[in-house]
């Protein structure tokens, strides 16, 4: 921690607790009132969320920030989603994840429709919300009883956090992954932070730098490290939930061990077994029959690691450990053998397969909403909702609204993208047991059906 002086900043020689004590009064009942302000806008923000259209969305977000294409959300109820999952991706879904019918975050929405129903407090604090990120830091100093000081391991930047609890449980060199959120003078990790040994930064740092290269891909070279995080930032929780819950096994290369093969078609078996016995990476295997000859072949370098070609009558199979090894070993047939083999297909399998999500029985009953008492108190709420919507301008349609949408062809076009969306949003949540609505509606009130 940085030395503080112990004069007053006033300029009167005298001690600072003695010159200062009533301005210190001031600047603690300014920041209680910004602590209280922020236990309010959060009551607040977690009921804006109990909304319908709101509600029917958690799922497929859910689907979304879990990033794992053997989750069946049909098959996972709420018992299967421990308290600290949930609250890591509630955070996410509240600051982050842009809402499938409008494009727009939770907290933009909240801010668009009650901002002039908060106090200037609760507006300062949220406007601060906005535009944070999820980051991953390493962890500097800690402050007993009180909290610590941590730096951004992708921008240098040192930030102090209140936290007791955090200080008690953090070591120095711990990398962690967490919001951090502004409330006046302080700033508070926000809700629940992730923990990892310091060997992780290297493997955090690098991955960042592979995905912010393809995120400037997809949406254009201007995009900012900020906007990366607030798009894409969740995908760096998920990849070291994986490497903790399935260590990758690697070759002495640093490549992933994995079973690769590529499998190729033949026109001449024997001019294929003489060239194969002229090539000086390969030693052809003792016992081998007219019907299957093995070649070992082995990389040159200073690790090197054997692979195998199966030569048959009417095909030529490699197998190795790696995708550099087989590219390597495809690269060298296919000079060899130009003219006598041609590619038909690769295949590849892991060392050890995905661990398969818990599954329970599929729900069918309709959840409802906190303070919806009925079925068709809800269906009166989503009506009025989507009554509104028709006439409301939509950041997925260019700033148009639907009804506005409907006048163009490419409006229209992307008004179906946003209705197909919906159907698919609202299918899964109604398979969850979660509000639903009925999209059809919606097309007969756009003339649409």
């Amino acid at each position: 921690m940085k030395n503080m002086k112990s004069g007053c900043h006033c300029g009167s020689g005298k001690r600072a607790e003695e010159c200062c004590y009533r301005d210190a009064s001031v600047v603690d009942l300014t920041q209680y009132r910004f602590d209280q302000a922020e236990r309010e806008l959060r009551i607040k923000l977690v009921d804006f969320s109990h909304r319908p259209e709101i509600q029917a969305q958690l799922g497929e977000a859910f689907y979304i920030w879990k990033n794992d294409p053997e989750l069946s959300l049909a098959d996972l109820s709420e018992e299967d989603i421990d308290d600290q999952t949930f609250e890591r991706f509630f955070d996410w879904f509240i600051f982050d994840f842009k809402l499938l019918d409008s494009g727009k975050r939770l907290l933009e929405r909240f801010y668009e429709e009650y901002g002039e129903t908060l106090s200037d407090t609760e507006r300062a604090i949220l406007k601060d919300w906005m535009g944070n990120t999820y980051s991953f830091f390493e962890v500097e100093e800690i402050i007993e009883k009180e909290g610590c000081y941590i730096r951004d391991i992708f921008t240098g930047e040192v930030v102090q956090v209140k936290d007791s609890s955090a200080s008690n449980k953090l070591s120095r060199m711990d990398i962690i992954g967490a919001r951090l959120l502004k409330t006046g003078n302080n700033v508070y990790f926000s809700g629940v932070i992730s923990v990892y040994p310091q060997a992780f930064k290297t493997l955090i740092i690098d991955f960042v730098s592979r995905e912010f290269k393809e995120y400037k891909k997809t949406f254009g070279r201007k995009r900012t490290y900020q906007e990366y995080l607030k798009d894409w930032g969740y995908l760096i929780g998920q990849y070291i939930e994986d490497i903790v819950k399935k260590p990758k096994f690697l070759t002495s290369e640093g490549d992933e061990l994995i079973f690769a093969s590529a499998i190729y078609e033949i026109s001449d078996y024997n001019k294929v077994l003489n060239r194969l016995r002229k090539i000086k990476t390969l030693n052809e295997i003792s016992g081998g029959t007219d019907e299957l000859r093995v070649f070992s072949w082995i990389t040159k370098g200073k690790h090197k690691l054997s692979g195998t070609i199966e030569l048959e009558k009417d095909r030529l199979t490699i197998e190795g450990y790696s995708l550099s090894l087989l590219a390597k070993a495809k690269d060298l047939i296919e000079r060899k053998l130009h003219g006598l083999v041609t590619h038909r297909e690769d295949r590849i399998k892991e060392f050890e397969s995905l661990p398969k999500s818990p599954t329970s029985e599929t729900q069918k009953v309709k959840k409802l909403p906190f303070g919806v008492k009925s079925s068709s108190e809800l269906d009166t709420i989503l009506d009025e909702y989507y009554d509104k919507w028709i006439d409301t301008p939509l950041q997925i349609l260019e700033g148009k609204t639907p009804r506005e949408a409907l006048k163009t062809k490419k409006g229209r076009e992307k008004l179906e993208y946003v209705l197909r969306e919906l159907e698919n949003v609202y299918q899964h949540a109604k398979e969850r047991g979660e509000p639903y609505y009925d999209v059809e509606k919606l097309r007969k009130k756009l003339r649409l059906e």
